[in-house]
């Protein structure tokens, strides 16, 4: 199965969307998300210089970071999965059901109503991120916030954004474990199918190391992000490539 390519498409109606981020529209409408990191993006993605660069954000979702990157200078992709069967689960022998395809359907529906109320012009890539990884794309920058503890193979998925990242990879507000070893421990409770979307978290040991063996210098830097209302405090990986 290869990329799907999708450069505009139209406007979805507003009850057909379900947002993750909170965003502020510039005709003055407001949409709600679980999530709220409305003025804090420049730390979020570790103070990164965006102006002028191409950038790739994975995971894009409803594209609330798709759309600061740009408004920042970027020229920006989103990505997404293509088909809910892309989404890596905790295996508690249960499929995705009808509720929750048309809530991953819902928040593409919102991308594109986000897209079209800030006249934005990202393009969108659908598909797996091996996919991505070994597509042939280059992007000066590769984002990928709070996805990769939602991943069943991390160290494999920072090898496929490495692949396709001239610059850096920012790996934006994820947990971290804080112990230089190089370790991967669970996250939240793996007997619970109710946490079936959260896998693991990396030590800054494994990250640097990941990252040196890539050819890259990785530093961490705090950010945060409010979450129904209360501040949640992540760290944010800024990996840049070694200059030859």
């Amino acid at each position: 199965m290869a990329l799907r390519h999708c450069v505009q498409q139209r406007m979805p109606n507003r009850e057909d969307c379900i947002f993750y981020h909170t965003m502020d529209f510039p005709d003055g409408e407001q949409v709600t998300g679980v999530w709220d990191i409305r003025g804090q993006f420049a730390s979020y993605v570790g103070d990164y210089p965006l102006a002028g660069k191409t950038l790739v954000d994975i995971g894009a979702a409803s594209g609330f970071l798709t759309f600061c990157a740009e408004q920042a200078g970027a020229t920006v992709t989103a990505f997404d999965a293509d088909d809910p069967a892309h989404y890596d689960r905790i295996p508690f022998g249960k499929q995705i059901d009808r509720d929750e395809w048309l809530a991953i359907s819902a928040r593409r529906s919102a991308f594109w109503y986000a897209h079209a109320k800030f006249n934005s012009r990202a393009d969108a890539l659908y598909g797996t991120i091996r996919e991505l990884g070994e597509s042939g794309r280059a992007f000066d920058v590769v984002l990928a916030g709070a996805i990769v503890e939602h991943l069943s193979d991390p160290v494999a998925a920072i090898g496929h954004f490495a692949a396709i990242a001239n610059e850096a990879v920012i790996i934006a507000f994820t947990p971290v474990v804080e112990s230089e070893e190089l370790r991967m421990d669970t996250m939240n409770d793996w007997t619970n199918p109710q946490f079936d979307y959260s896998w693991w978290k990396l030590s800054r040991g494994l990250y640097k190391r990941v990252f040196s063996n890539l050819g890259f210098y990785a530093e961490f830097r705090p950010a945060s992000a409010v979450f129904s209302g209360v501040h949640h405090g992540r760290s944010t990986i800024v990996a840049r490539r070694h200059q030859i």
